[in-house]
């Protein structure tokens, strides 16, 4: 069942706390194994803190990558190392349940293997937590990018705007994400606070804007960036 929510927060802590709650609500309200994808940059980052803090069943949960750069993990350009260091180090989680991409030739298809065979084949997740940028991409889902129309490949290979230090990406795409049951996009500061209104009003000339998933979306923002980390 579709459901939209929308949530503003005075600061990033209490939009991290609010953001682990759904995720630990989602996680104990489903039998057996739960799949995940996690972001990079800054604000899906403070929310690793306070779930790394939560007694959860971790054993069931298998963690992909909504968008990776290809970069080496221990690249701080990597969003696994991020996850890496500030949750996967914390919590007592099997290493096969984690699922980074390898930087190396032919990742998207890889990585698009890797996430039907966990999911049985429909590329279906229980839970995406997704960033925002000031550009209104998601993900690595960039404006005007040629991954935007993909509807066939659940992961494909995307390229980041000139002047990005890392511009090779591998990206959940659209179609993917909209098939979640649960997708999270997080956004703070006064930067964002425009092009976060327009993702609510669903404008399609930004990728944000074409976030619609089979079923529930949570839109997050926090008034202040500061204290997400």
């Amino acid at each position: 069942m579709k459901r939209r929510v929308v949530r503003r927060f005075k600061t990033g802590a209490a939009m991290a706390e609010y953001a682990a709650g759904l995720f630990k609500k989602a996680l104990l309200g489903k039998p057996g194994k739960f799949t995940a994808a996690l972001s990079g940059g800054g604000t899906p980052a403070g929310l690793f803190k306070v779930l790394s803090a939560l007694p959860l069943p971790w054993r069931r949960v298998v963690f992909f990558m909504a968008d990776e750069r290809l970069a080496p993990l221990s690249s701080p350009e990597s969003n696994f190392g991020t996850a890496r260091a500030r949750l996967f180090s914390k919590i007592k989680i099997p290493r096969p349940n984690l699922r980074p991409v390898n930087p190396g030739p032919g990742a998207a298809a890889a990585y698009a293997r890797e996430l039907l065979k966990e999911t049985a084949g429909s590329g279906r997740l229980d839970f995406i937590f997704l960033g925002l940028g000031e550009d209104g991409h998601t993900a690595s889902l960039f404006p005007g990018s040629p991954a935007l129309k993909e509807d066939k490949k659940p992961v494909c290979a995307a390229l980041a705007p000139h002047g990005a230090k890392v511009r090779r990406r591998v990206t959940l795409s659209l179609k993917t994400i909209n098939k979640a049951s649960t997708v999270v996009l997080m956004a703070a500061g006064p930067a964002k606070k425009k092009i976060f209104e327009r993702a609510l009003l669903r404008d399609k000339t930004i990728p944000a804007g074409l976030l619609n998933p089979r079923g529930e979306i949570y839109f997050l923002f926090s008034e202040k960036s500061r204290s997400l980390r």
